[in-house]
C-alpha cells in the first residue's frame, strides 16, 4: 500500500487524498458477515423434507428458456446443429416427458447440511517410533470403486501417534488419487483473494460463483457455505433474484434466507412483481422451517390449492373467478405474515397496495371481456 501511495504522490501530490478515499471504500465492500450452517440444529432434515423441497422448486419458478439456455464454456463445444422432427402426438408427450426430466436433472438443488465436525481420532500410540523421522507419514486406501467419504486415510505423527487424517488432507489426497473434474489441489485465486471475490460480486456474477464453489468444495466445507452466505447475502442486499431464478441456486437462496430469518426483502420483490401466489407459498416456507407466523395454518393450506395451477413466468392477462378467489386468499395469508412477522412493514404494505390496484382493474377487464363475449 505505502508504494502505490508514494506512486500516486509523486504523480499528482493532489489527488493523493481522493485516491486513498477510493481505496479504503474498496475495502468496505468486504464487510459482509458470513453466516454459517455451525448451530445446534442440523438444517438437512428440514431441506430434505418433501414439503420444503416442493415448495423450493414451485419458488426457483422453472422457465425452459432458461433452463436450457445456451451457455459458454471455455474450450468446449455446446454449439451443435438443430435438429428438426416431425411427431405424432404421443412421440411429442414423450419429448415434453424427457424434457421436464432433463429439466428436474439441471435444477437439482445443492444439498444444505451442517458445517463438518473436527476429526480427532487417535488410533494408537507407538513410543518406539518417537524421533524415527520428523515428517509425517500418511497412508491412503486408494482402492477403486470406494467412496472418498468412507476411504481409510490415516497419518503417522513423528510422536509415533497414528490417527485419522482431517478433512482438508483427506480432500487433498482424494483429489491427488481420484481427481474430479474442475476441482483444484489449491483454493482458486477468485476466492482465496476478497478483491478478486468482490469484484465478481460486484459484477452479478452470482451463478457463476456458485458453480464454481460446488466444483471446488463440498457442501459441508466451511468455505462453501462462507462464500455461498457471502454470495446470498449480497444478491439479497441489491435484490438481484432474478439472475439465480430458475436455477439450481434459487431453492438454497431461498432456504438460506427464511432459515436466518431474513426473506422480507425477497417477499418485497414477489409483491412488487404481482407473485402474490408465490409470497403465500414463502409464508407456508417460513411456517415449516421456523413455525413462527401467525395463523400460519392458512398458508400451508393454500399450498394444496396453488401447486396445481400453472406456473406464472408473465404478468396474466386476465383472470377467471377461480383466480379471483384463489388471489385473494393469498393476499389475506400475505397480510397477516404483514402485520404479525415482516421486518419492512411499511414496504410491503405499500407494495401489496399496489397490486391490489393493478389486480382490480385486471377483475374489471376480465369480466368486461367475458360480458362482451356473453359469458357473464
Amino acid at each position: 500500500m505505502s508504494l502505490i501511495f508514494r506512486k500516486l504522490a509523486r504523480n499528482n501530490p493532489r489527488n493523493i487524498v481522493t485516491d486513498a478515499q477510493i481505496l479504503v471504500l474498496s475495502c468496505r465492500k468486504l464487510s459482509i458477515v458470513p453466516s454459517l450452517y455451525d448451530g445446534e440444529q442440523d438444517p438437512a432434515p428440514k431441506f430434505f423434507s418433501p414439503n420444503v423441497q416442493v415448495l423450493l422448486k414451485r419458488l426457483t419458478r422453472p422457465d425452459f428458456n432458461k433452463v436450457f439456455r445456451k451457455r459458454t464454456n471455455h474450450g468446449l463445444n455446446i454449439l451443435r446443429t438443430p435438429t428438426y422432427k416431425f411427431l405424432t402426438n404421443e412421440e411429442l408427450e414423450e419429448e415434453i416427458a424427457k424434457a421436464n426430466e432433463k429439466a428436474d436433472r439441471l435444477l437439482q438443488m445443492p444439498p444444505i447440511v451442517k458445517i463438518q465436525k473436527h476429526i480427532d481420532d487417535v488410533l494408537s500410540s507407538d513410543p518406539a517410533l518417537v524421533g524415527y523421522d520428523t515428517a509425517k507419514f500418511i497412508f491412503t486406501d486408494i482402492t477403486f470403486g470406494v467412496a472418498n467419504e468412507h476411504r481409510f486415510i490415516v497419518e503417522r505423527d513423528p510422536d509415533g501417534v497414528l490417527r485419522s487424517c482431517d478433512h482438508d488432507v483427506r480432500k487433498r489426497l482424494n483429489q491427488v488419487y481420484f481427481p474430479l473434474h474442475g476441482r483444484k489441489l489449491r483454493e482458486p485465486v477468485m476466492f482465496a483473494d476478497p478483491e478478486k471475490f468482490n469484484s465478481l460480486l460486484d459484477r452479478e456474477q452470482y451463478e457463476f460463483v456458485l458453480d464454481r464453489a460446488c466444483v471446488q468444495y463440498e457442501p459441508d466445507e466451511p468455505s462453501y457455505q462462507k462464500v455461498t452466505s457471502i454470495t446470498y447475502q449480497h444478491l439479497d442486499s441489491h435484490s438481484k433474484y432474478e439472475l439465480l431464478r430458475s436455477t439450481r441456486h434459487f431453492g438454497p437462496l431461498v432456504f438460506y434466507l427464511t432459515w436466518h430469518k431474513s426473506m422480507d426483502n425477497l417477499m418485497l420483490e414477489l409483491l412488487q412483481t404481482g407473485a402474490v401466489r408465490e409470497a403465500a407459498l414463502l409464508v407456508a416456507l417460513r411456517q415449516d422451517m421456523q413455525g413462527d407466523v401467525v395463523n400460519g395454518e392458512l398458508a400451508q393450506g393454500l399450498v394444496q390449492q396453488i401447486l396445481p395451477t400453472p406456473i406464472q413466468l408473465k404478468k396474466p392477462e386476465r383472470v377467471t373467478e377461480e383466480d379471483i378467489q384463489l388471489d385473494t386468499k393469498c393476499v389475506e395469508c400475505i397480510e397477516k405474515y404483514i402485520v404479525s412477522n415482516s421486518a419492512i412493514k411499511s414496504q410491503q404494505e405499500l407494495a401489496l397496495q399496489g397490486f391490489r390496484e393493478n389486480y382490480q382493474q385486471l377483475i374489471e377487464l376480465s369480466r368486461g371481456l367475458q360480458k362482451a363475449h356473453g359469458n357473464a
